[in-house]
């Protein structure tokens, strides 16, 4: 029995008890979960607006043409599964800094996340449209109506500023978490 339980635990990488969860652990998978709900709802909104301005982007760039859904609720939820990770990660690193710093402000936390998102929001799409860096505008001749190709990039700088502006976000405060010791 000594033999067999050894071998197991070597095989199974179990070679010290596993810690017990914590009575926390459940709130924080709540919150993690919560997290990502709130932003899959986000993105759903995003989304809506974003198909206003180009539904090109959706129909032909997400291919939605070939949704059996309504457009708007095809386009609710691609936006609500694209939100679920970013809500996730901003939910998960927040918890690790909370862990870690008794100082800890999810107001802070998530001000400085929406300032990393706003300003990438405001560059992105300007810079998408005036670089056209993946010849939209010459791929769209004659395919789409005049302006249909700004639109596009628009909105493809859009959604590029929302991953890249929350991203940023997370790693420019969540290194915090990283640098010290959890506290005692």
């Amino acid at each position: 029995m000594f033999f067999e339980r050894s071998v197991a635990d070597r095989i199974l990488g179990a070679v010290r008890p596993h810690p017990r969860a914590s009575p926390s652990r459940p709130r924080e998978y709540l919150a993690i979960v919560a997290g990502a709900l709130a932003a899959g709802a986000c993105g759903a909104l995003f989304d809506q607006v974003t198909a206003t301005i180009s539904p090109e982007y959706f129909l032909d760039g997400k291919g939605l043409a070939a949704s059996s859904l309504p457009f708007r609720l095809a386009v609710a939820w691609t936006g609500f599964r694209g939100g679920l990770p970013l809500g996730a990660l901003v939910a998960g690193v927040g918890l690790l800094r909370a862990a870690r710093d008794d100082r800890f402000s999810w107001r802070a936390w998530l001000a400085r996340i929406m300032a990393a998102l706003a300003a990438a929001l405001a560059l992105c799409p300007a810079v998408m449209a005036a670089l056209d860096p993946f010849g939209v505008r010459e791929a769209s001749l004659g395919a789409w109506r005049p302006g249909a190709a700004t639109r596009y990039l628009v909105c493809l700088g859009l959604h590029a500023g929302a991953y890249l502006g929350v991203l940023v976000g997370v790693f420019l405060e969540g290194r915090r978490a990283l640098g010290r010791s959890p506290r005692k």
